[in-house]
C-alpha cells in the first residue's frame, strides 16, 4: 500500500496537468474569437434591430465633412444638411465593434423612424479615404511651372518665337552688324527701309517716341517690344535675354 501511493499522486498530478493545459486552450480560442479587428466577415444579424427617431436618447453619431473629416454628436439635430446621408450611429447596447449601424438622416420613413443599415468599420474607412482623396485631387494646388531664366540651365522662352525689327537702311553699316549678329544667333528677323518706305519710318518714329527716344540714328531695332537706339551687340543680347523672360522695356 506504501508503494501504490506515490503511483496514485503521479496519476493525477498527470491528470490535473492535462486539464489545465485544455483549460488554457480554451481561454486563447476565446479570446481570439472575441478579437475584433474590423476584418473578420459580420453580418447584420449580429446587431440588434434599431428604430432611430428624432427622440432616440443616448445615442453617439458620428459623420463626415466634404473633405473627409468626421464630428461627432449627441443628437440628430446637429448632423448638418450635408451630412446626413450617412451617418453612424452607436447606442449603449450595439455599434461598438467590427459592425456597426448607418443611418439616412436625409428623409423619414412612414413610421417616423429613418433608415437604419449596418456598416463594417473597414467599409466606413474606405468611404472616409474617398473623400479626403477627392477633397485633395480637387484642391491641391496647381503644379509649379519649371525654373526659367538665369540659373534655371534653360531658356526662359523659346528664342524661335521672338519677334525682331530692325528699322534701318542699306547704307547704314550697324544696320547690316545688328543682323548678322541675330542671324548667327539664329533668331529670325525682318528688315524695313526707312528711307524707301515712309509708312515703316512713320512706324518706327511712333516706337521711338513711346519708348521716351528721340530720332536720331538708325538702326531703330525693336526685339518684343524693347525698343534700342543704334546698334551694341551687349545691349541687344540683353534685350533679348529680356524679351524671353517676358519683360518690354530695358
Amino acid at each position: 500500500m506504501v508503494g501504490k501511493q506515490p503511483r496514485l499522486r503521479a496519476k493525477r498530478g498527470r491528470r490535473l496537468m492535462l486539464l489545465l493545459g485544455l483549460l488554457a486552450l480554451v481561454t486563447v480560442a476565446s479570446a481570439c474569437a472575441d478579437k475584433d479587428d474590423g476584418t473578420a466577415p459580420t453580418t447584420a444579424d449580429q446587431l440588434p434591430k434599431l428604430h432611430l427617431t428624432d427622440d432616440t436618447a443616448e445615442l453617439l453619431l458620428t459623420w463626415m465633412d466634404d473633405r473627409g473629416g468626421t464630428h461627432t454628436g449627441v443628437s440628430i439635430a446637429e448632423v448638418p444638411e450635408g451630412s446626413k446621408a450617412l451617418v453612424r450611429v452607436t447606442t449603449k447596447e450595439a455599434g461598438h465593434g467590427s459592425l456597426f449601424y448607418v443611418a439616412d438622416l436625409t428623409a423619414k420613413q412612414a413610421d417616423g423612424g429613418y433608415q437604419v443599415t449596418s456598416m463594417r468599420r473597414t467599409e466606413w474607412e474606405a468611404v472616409i479615404e474617398k473623400r479626403r482623396n477627392a477633397w485633395r485631387s480637387k484642391h491641391a494646388p496647381p503644379p509649379k511651372p519649371p525654373a526659367t531664366g538665369a540659373g534655371s540651365g534653360q531658356p526662359a522662352a523659346p528664342v524661335s518665337d521672338l519677334q525682331v525689327i530692325i528699322y534701318g537702311a542699306p547704307w547704314c553699316k550697324p544696320c547690316h552688324q545688328a543682323a548678322a549678329y541675330l542671324k548667327r544667333r539664329g533668331i529670325a528677323y525682318v528688315e524695313y527701309n526707312v528711307d524707301k518706305q515712309p509708312a515703316r519710318n512713320k512706324e518706327m518714329l511712333g516706337k521711338l517716341k513711346r519708348a521716351g527716344k528721340r530720332h536720331g540714328s538708325i538702326p531703330v531695332i525693336d526685339v518684343g517690344g524693347i525698343i534700342l537706339q543704334g546698334y551694341s551687340q551687349a545691349a541687344l543680347a540683353r534685350a533679348i535675354q529680356k524679351a524671353t523672360r517676358g519683360a518690354t522695356r530695358l
